[in-house]
């Protein structure tokens, strides 16, 4: 040897390791104690060994045999030994005075080849030449002279287009954890101490994840959530600290999407990736308008992952394996759920169109001695879910035909089904849990009896100039009456079953739309209605304005926003209604959802029915002069709540420009400095 270091004799520096020799590849090291590149960015065992020159030794049967530096001997052919996963990428020295092969050696080619089953395995163990039993499909080609490709399955076996569901207990990847090193969770950062964190972990399962059950309370401690995935951990404590610690929030969302963004530099794939980018889209930032992109980016994942594989009954006996299965079928069901919502919200096309097929109540019966609270929500989300979607079709397929009200028909008998299942029987749900179910079950009601009221005014009333008159029990005025005592029933729910609970901060992104909805329509069609709707209506509005303002924890959250936009409705509305509104002997008495409004006496006016959606999309999309609109700062007006102020900002905006809200200056329902928001909710 010309050479030690260490002991150890140094190899010529211009021989490559066995990876890179059975790639063809150059080692680019300094020296050959160093891993090389190639090894390190593909995650390859780096080993070396010295050539043995000469020819290779031979067995009885006439087979080349190889010696590693334990004398064990290597078969050339035969059945292949199951490779050891390596801890971590070092590299291993074999120095030895058996000779090997020189590169140029005729046997080169094959003994690269041979080599290449090696290549992640630290140590090589002794393999038994013995011969393989040809598969019936090997038979058949030796037979018929017929070549199949990869994708044909080996009887037995897994093709390459549907592979099993990957192993529980596999090896995390190698950059699984690399975020750690680079960006620190929030704890490290110094934003929320320890004991914080704890707290808003128990915050989080107990008023967050029983809305949408995300995560499994037994398995996804703080402790395991903050070694197993930063970024799980950072996501948690995000949309946490969007309540608990509004002045964290920005920089938690910050950690988060810079873990988010590295979990993509990386190609990480773990469920716990998927489960972070669902807590994220589903209760996001109110002008975050990424979500539909990364819920694809964790559909695409999940379906890597094998995740909308459904794992054989009965479960696992161990309580922790069964809760890692259904925390990988819970994880899909988040996801189904998350596309339903998104995809009904952007008006776009859902990515998973023929993968829930299957019933999500047998999922959710079929574990009662492993309860998470908030798993028996994922049934009457999904079919909700599924009755919307049903709603949109029939909408932008309606010609006339009678054929449209039997289908409406059949719409409400689901409507109505849906609702006794999941209303009228005891379900054991949570106080938050049966707000959010009557919400939607309030929003659907609202939307047949407007499909209903669109179909009268489009194809059965044109005979009566598209008019509305209240004093007349015709049925366009009672399709009216019907549409207006749903709208108020939705925001009877949000004021009754969110707004007095303390729901609102952590509430489910539909209750702020279906309140959204339901206010634009109720004003833009006050006109129309007698002075007793007029007044149960302004207060209505007046009162969810100011619960709005009262829950808002920031002039950038949902609260915030609903509250601009439910005063600039207000501001709307020609000042002698309002005080019709404020007088002492006007009652406010608001009917159940379903009963008749009374028609009042007053005349009639013209009126045309649009649909809601396009009502909010003519007035968001249209172009607007924003000098001329008299709402120019929202946020300093947060906390203006006082009525004798609305009144005053009413008479204001609205003196001088007619007695028809439609003379409103720019006629715009949202405030301009909010419209980018409202867009993302309400898009063409």
């Amino acid at each position: 040897m010309n050479g030690v270091t260490g002991g150890i004799p140094k190899p010529p520096a211009k021989v490559s390791c066995l990876a890179c020799r059975a790639a063809k590849r150059k080692c680019l090291t300094p020296d050959a104690f160093t891993v090389c590149k190639r090894c390190i960015d593909n995650n390859l065992q780096c080993e070396y060994k010295k050539h043995r020159r000469g020819r290779r030794k031979k067995d009885a049967s006439g087979v080349p045999i190889d010696t590693d530096i334990s004398g064990r001997l290597v078969g050339s052919i035969g059945s292949r030994p199951t490779p050891r996963v390596s801890s971590g990428t070092t590299r291993q020295f074999h120095d030895h005075d058996s000779t090997r092969h020189s590169s140029h050696s005729p046997y080169g080619r094959d003994l690269d080849h041979e080599l290449e089953p090696y290549r992640h395995s630290p140590s090589v163990t002794t393999t038994t030449v013995t011969p393989i039993p040809m598969t019936e499909e090997q038979a058949m080609s030796t037979q018929h002279g017929i070549q199949f490709s990869h994708v044909v399955p080996v009887q037995g076996e897994h093709t390459a287009y549907n592979m099993p569901p990957p192993n529980l207990t596999a090896t995390p990847p190698l950059h699984a954890n690399i975020s750690q090193e680079f960006c620190p969770d929030p704890v490290m950062s110094g934003l929320i101490s320890e004991s914080d964190a704890f707290e808003m972990f128990e915050f989080y399962f107990g008023h967050v994840n029983v809305t949408v059950a995300v995560l499994d309370p037994v398995l996804h401690t703080a402790t395991f959530c903050r070694e197993k995935s930063p970024l799980l951990f950072t996501a948690v404590l995000t949309v946490t600290a969007k309540i608990l610690k509004p002045k964290a929030y920005s920089s938690c969302l910050l950690i988060a999407n810079k873990l988010v963004g590295q979990a993509v530099e990386y190609g990480v794939s773990t469920i716990e990736v998927v489960q972070a980018l669902i807590i994220l889209q589903h209760w996001k930032k109110a002008d975050d308008g990424s979500s539909w992109r990364k819920l694809g980016y964790a559909i695409r994942m999940a379906q890597e992952l094998r995740l909308n594989h459904r794992a054989p009954r009965p479960l696992p006996a161990n309580e922790k394996q069964a809760r890692q299965v259904l925390n990988r079928e819970r994880c899909w069901l988040n996801l189904v759920v998350a596309d339903y919502h998104l995809a009904m919200h952007h008006s776009l096309p859902r990515m998973l169109n023929n993968d829930d097929l299957e019933d999500p109540y047998e999922w959710q019966v079929d574990h009662p001695h492993l309860p998470v609270p908030g798993d028996h929500l994922f049934a009457p989300w999904i079919t909700f879910s599924r009755l919307c979607r049903l709603y949109a079709d029939m909408l932008a397929s309606m010609s006339g035909s009678h054929a449209n009200l039997r289908s409406l028909h059949w719409l409400e008998m689901e409507w109505k089904r849906w609702r006794k299942r999941w209303l009228e029987r005891d379900c054991d749900f949570l106080p938050q849990q049966i707000a959010m179910i009557k919400m939607c079950s309030a929003l659907p009601h609202f939307h047949i009896c407007e499909y209903r009221l669109l179909f009268c005014a489009r194809y059965q009333a044109k005979n009566d100039g598209d008019t509305v008159d209240t004093t007349q029990p015709n049925s366009l005025s009672y399709a009216f009456a019907q549409c207006s005592d749903t709208a108020l029933g939705v925001l009877e729910v949000f004021e009754n079953d969110f707004v007095r609970h303390g729901y609102l901060p952590f509430c489910f992104n539909l209750a702020w739309v279906a309140t959204a909805i339901a206010s634009v329509w109720l004003v833009k069609n006050i006109s129309s209605m007698d002075q007793v709707d007029r007044v149960r209506i302004i207060r209505v509005l007046k009162q969810a304005e100011e619960s709005t303002a009262s829950a808002s924890l920031s002039s950038d959250d949902m609260a915030a926003y609903t509250h601009r936009l439910l005063k600039h409705l207000l501001g709307t509305i020609k000042p002698e209604w309002h005080l019709q509104a404020s007088q002492p002997g006007s009652a406010l008495n608001i009917s159940p959802p379903g009963v008749n409004l009374q028609l009042g006496s007053s005349p009639g006016h013209m009126w045309t029915m649009p649909s809601t959606t396009q009502m909010i999309q003519d007035n968001l999309w249209n172009p607007s002069n924003p000098s001329t609109n008299p709402f120019e700062d929202y946020h300093t007006q947060l906390q203006q709540t006082n009525s004798n102020d609305s009144l005053a900002q009413a008479s204001i905006h609205a003196g001088g420009h007619g007695n028809e809200m439609t003379n409103f200056p720019t006629d715009m329902l949202f405030p301009a400095a909010d419209d980018d928001i409202w867009k993302l909710l309400f898009p063409l």
